[in-house]
């Protein structure tokens, strides 16, 4: 995201917290944001959706930021990076978010794992090779499960199969999961790799459409298959990772 853009942005706020500028001029130009940061996207209801409900988050943030009125290019600089913190979700997590992660296995710590796991791959190509991915996860501090007597690498083997050179990211998070004591049911995995039609690690409107009415064994609107995947939506892209199908289904069951 370019100054000019993160200017217009901050001024875009200001008018909306003065009543300058409708909901739906200020979804325009934060919809502009999010859609310069993307390879793709395929709702743009859903991303509209979460905008607005994105909308006072980033209100209330850029306020206590414009509280006094920055006066100087540091005061501006900082701003500058909140404020990309805010519209960005592709940013890596720090040395300290890793850690934490360590502690606890939850819907944030899978999220952080992605964001590291996509840094090592690309939009066409979502996974990596299997010797890189024993790398990454070594690189992670995850080396070991069943109380440190096994290889994870053996285990991530026996996930992808004998034959396959590449890893996903559901079978890394699943690597992850076993060496630290959670480990996420197989049927997780198995629902959205079948889902994945195009095998882009993400799963778009009609994906989800299929998802659902599979898994909970009902008709839906697309009205409602809209609504759940902005709430959902955590990255504003109009699909679901997997990180988000476990966030919805796996972690909201209890876990």
């Amino acid at each position: 995201m370019s100054l000019n853009q993160i200017e217009e942005l901050t001024s875009a706020l200001t008018k909306a917290e003065a009543g300058l500028l409708s909901d739906k001029e200020f979804q325009v130009v934060v919809l502009k944001s999010l859609i310069s940061l993307k390879e793709s996207h395929v709702s743009v209801r859903s991303r509209l959706y979460n905008v607005e409900k994105f909308k006072n988050v980033v209100k209330e943030e850029v306020s206590k930021l414009r509280s006094p009125p920055p006066n100087s290019d540091s005061e501006m600089g900082n701003i500058t990076e909140k404020i990309t913190d805010l519209v960005s979700p592709h940013k890596l997590p720090s040395k300290e978010e890793l850690q934490e992660a360590r502690k606890k296995f939850n819907p944030r710590a899978v999220d952080l794992y992605l964001k590291v796991f996509n840094s090592r791959t690309t939009a066409e190509s979502p996974v990596m090779a299997f010797g890189k991915a024993v790398d990454l996860l070594s690189e992670l501090n995850f080396n070991h499960y069943g109380d440190g007597h096994y290889p994870l690498s053996h285990y991530l083997r026996e996930i992808v199969g004998p034959k396959r050179q590449d890893v996903a990211f559901p079978d890394f998070i699943q690597a992850i999961s076993i060496s630290v004591s959670r480990p996420i049911p197989l049927v997780y995995k198995q629902v959205f790799e079948e889902m994945d039609k195009d095998h882009n690690g993400r799963l778009d409107a009609k994906e989800v459409f299929s998802m659902m009415k599979e898994v909970n064994n009902k008709e839906y609107t697309w009205n409602e298959i809209e609504e759940f995947l902005a709430a959902i939506d955590h990255d504003h892209d109009g699909t679901m990772d997997y990180g988000e199908m476990l966030s919805a289904y796996y972690f909201n069951g209890g876990e």
